[in-house]
């Protein structure tokens, strides 16, 4: 698993949190990474990693775009225009596979493609969380993409979820707030 990954939780720990939100540097904590290969998962707890309690599954967005392809006669599930088309606003997603005189309306299966994915991941999730943990940070482009259904199924399954903002850059900017935090504890202990 890449460590920059576990860093994520930093990233929403800035001072532009809601009031409401937890202290995430004092409760149990999953941070639940979707990115374009894999969903990377891991435990933070009081601030520190669990490594023991970490998992990545080889199901992410790739798997997503698959399915997609299935969906249309001679479409590539890497083809960055079906990537693209994808991940545009209802309405806008439209592909057309070379060869095609005529584009598809991804709208016309999407959500559901959508909805029985994002209960995949949340079943995935759920399987993985070690029971303590009632709070979820959700974080890269996949998470950002079902943010809207993982929310509402891990809310069913009583597990508060956030999504890290901005959720695609959440792993860097994350590494960074970290590795400050680790500077200035050293420069603190000098």
């Amino acid at each position: 698993m890449k460590k920059y990954f576990a860093n994520s939780v930093f990233a929403i720990s800035t001072p532009y949190k809601l009031i409401s939100d937890p202290d995430f540097t004092k409760i149990p904590l999953g941070v639940v990474d979707i990115g374009y290969q894999t969903i990377d998962m891991i435990m933070v707890d009081n601030f520190r990693f669990s490594r023991g309690a970490s998992n990545s599954e080889d199901f992410g967005m790739s798997h997503f775009y698959e399915l997609v392809a299935k969906e249309i006669e001679g479409a590539d599930s890497q083809s960055l225009a079906l990537i693209s088309a994808v991940n545009k606003s209802k309405g806008e997603r439209f592909y057309r596979p070379k060869g095609a005189s005529k584009p598809t309306n991804l709208d016309d299966f999407l959500p559901n493609l959508t909805e029985m994915f994002s209960r995949e991941i949340c079943s995935r999730v759920l399987a993985w969380l070690p029971e303590r943990v009632t709070d979820v940070i959700i974080t890269g482009g996949g998470g950002e993409f079902f943010w809207l259904d993982v929310q509402r199924l891990l809310k069913e399954a009583r597990i508060n979820a956030y999504l890290a903002a901005p959720s695609r850059q959440a792993n860097a900017l994350g590494q960074y707030l970290y590795g400050e935090a680790q500077l200035s504890a050293v420069r603190a202990a000098r």
